[in-house]
Formats: structure tokens, sequence, C-alpha cells
């Protein structure tokens, strides 16, 4: 009875190590004291879907820098180019929704870009934790060039010649779709030459391969600064002011009727669990306040664009309906 007794208690005891290890080892399960796990308490990731040195990755990989500060563990940038951002939307969405991937996305990836080609996700499956940046498209010519108005451009263009143009990524893209409606809208030939991304871009018309390219002011601002490029518009209605250069107008100012406001943000699955999902937007909001992250994003001529959920989902519905105007143009 005695031995009975004892081989019945060893499995009891067996059992209860065994239930308490699973419980410690259960991704974003429960400690051995019955505590939630800490989160985060391992590297976090953000998918990028553009390339090194434009806009969004500059910024991203600043933000990136604070994490240990901030979140108490590494924050990678992660970049998975192509397909207009859709390649790297499609990784986010295939990655666990523990928290640990952020993706960081525009408004094209759902108001434009599947008027294209056909996408593996949909606006309802990822939540905007918080907004990056407002996306100010300026058009540019290499200052060799001579060409410094539309008006220039237009004579350029009427002499036999078809203008060759850098953007980022084809159809599907907003700054290729921008660019191009523009040029349709002032009947000039001209030919895309699509580029991985924004500093891509800017390179080609700093080194003569093209003739025009559209960028942001993270990638132009310091080329146009020295002289090497000229700013001929912006698809901002109100025009813009940029740091060291001034004011540059738009191209509603300058009679042309097209207008554009583009965003980045950051965002995660829409299954993630809305703790992690607070915890990881305070992270992004407590870098935004960083006096050295704002010196960093002034010096960029730019400022973060700290918007919510809700104002990021209200931004791409309207930019949905604004790009059915734009979208016949180019198809």
């Amino acid at each position: 009875m005695k031995k009975m007794t004892k081989r019945v208690l060893g499995i009891l005891l067996a059992a209860g190590m065994l239930l308490s290890s699973t419980a410690c080892n259960s991704p974003g399960g429960s400690t051995a004291g019955g505590k939630e796990e800490k989160f985060p308490s391992k590297q976090v990731t953000i998918i990028m879907p553009w390339s090194l040195g434009g806009g969004p990755d500059t910024i991203a990989r600043q933000v990136a820098s604070y994490g240990e500060k901030y979140l108490g563990v590494p924050v990678i940038v992660e970049n998975k180019t192509g397909g207009a951002g859709t390649i790297a939307m499609t990784a986010a969405l295939q990655a666990p929704d523990d928290g640990y991937s952020m993706v960081v996305a525009n408004g094209p990836l759902f108001s434009l870009t599947p008027s294209f080609q056909n996408v593996a996700y949909k606006l309802d499956d990822i939540t905007p934790l918080i907004g990056m940046r407002i996306t100010e498209f300026v058009v540019l010519t290499n200052a060799k060039s001579g060409i410094t108005t539309i008006d220039q451009l237009k004579e350029y263009a009427a002499s036999g010649k078809t203008i060759k143009y850098a953007t980022t990524g084809g159809p599907g893209n907003d700054s290729y779709t921008m660019i191009s409606v523009l040029f349709k809208l002032l009947d000039i030939p001209a030919e895309a030459i699509p580029y991985d991304g924004g500093q891509d871009a800017i390179n080609a018309l700093v080194g003569g391969h093209v003739d025009v390219a559209i960028g942001s002011p993270p990638v132009y601002r310091d080329y146009v600064v020295s002289g090497e490029l000229n700013c001929l518009g912006t698809f901002i209605p109100e025009g813009i002011d940029v740091e060291g250069i001034g004011h540059i107008p738009s191209f509603k100012e300058q009679g042309i009727d097209v207008e554009f406001t583009g965003m980045d943000y950051f965002a995660v699955r829409s299954s993630v669990d809305d703790s992690k999902k607070a915890v990881l937007t305070k992270f992004i909001q407590d870098v935004y306040a960083d006096p050295d992250f704002q010196k960093f994003m002034s010096e960029m001529g730019m400022e973060a664009w700290g918007a919510t959920e809700d104002e990021i989902l209200t931004m791409i519905k309207d930019q949905t309906t604004a790009m059915k105007d734009y979208i016949p143009l180019i198809q």
C-alpha cells in the first residue's frame, strides 16, 4: 500500500512539473507564478516595403534606434521591397500575430495598388498604430538641364524629346501614379523608369540618367540646397515650406488640376492583442516626443505625423475616392 501511495504521488508530482514547464514555455503564455509574460521580451522587427535610404526607411531606422531606451529591447528594420509594397505587406500578415512584427504601410497599398494587381490582403487585416509622416511629393529636375519651371519643361518636350522620369516602383505605387498623371494632364510624351526606392530615383536624376524625378524632402533636400536639383512643384494643394529651400508651389497654384497628399504609418496585424498594440504605440509616441528625434526630423525638413488609427483610416478612405479620378488616366 505504501509503495502504491509513493508511486501515485510520484506520478502527480511529475505531471505537475510538466504542466508548470509547459506554461512557462508557451508563446505569450503565463509564467510559473501565473503572471503574464512581459511584452516585449525580445527583439521587435519593423518590416519596410521600400528600399534603404528612402524617406520611410530613414525615419523607421531612426525610430528603431530608440528601441532599448523606450521599449527595453532592440528594434530592427527589415527591408522587403517589390510589388509596390505588397511583398512587405504579405510578409507582415504571414508573421506571427504576437506583436513582434510591425510594418510601415501607406495609403496607396489599399487605395491604389488593388486597382493594378491582385493583392492577398485587405484593410481590415491591419491596425494602424500611429502615423509616421505626410508624404510631400515634389517633382524635380537636374540643375544642369536649365529646367526650373513647368513651362520650361513643356518647351523641352516640344523639341521632340521623350522625357524620362524616375519613379519609385511601377503602377500601383503612389509616386508612379501621380507623376504619370501630371505628364498626362500636361500632354507631355514621357517614359517612366521605375526604381526600388526614393533614394535610387534621386540618384538617377543627379547622375543624369533621367530628366525628371519625384521625391520627398528627406531624399532631395540636400541636393536642392547644394544647387544640384531644381523643384518644379508639389502635389500638396497649398504648397510646402522646406527648411533651407523655402516655399515650393503646388501644381494647383500653377493651374494644373492635380493634387495628392500621401502618408506613411506604422501598423500591425489586426489580430495582435490590444495591450501589445498599446505598448508599441506608446513606444513610438515616446520617440516622437524625444528632443533629439525632433531635431533629426527638423534637419530633414520634416516633422513626425502622430495621427491616430481613426485619422489614418479616414484619410485612406478619402484617398481611395480621389484616386478614382486619376487611375483611368494611366490604365
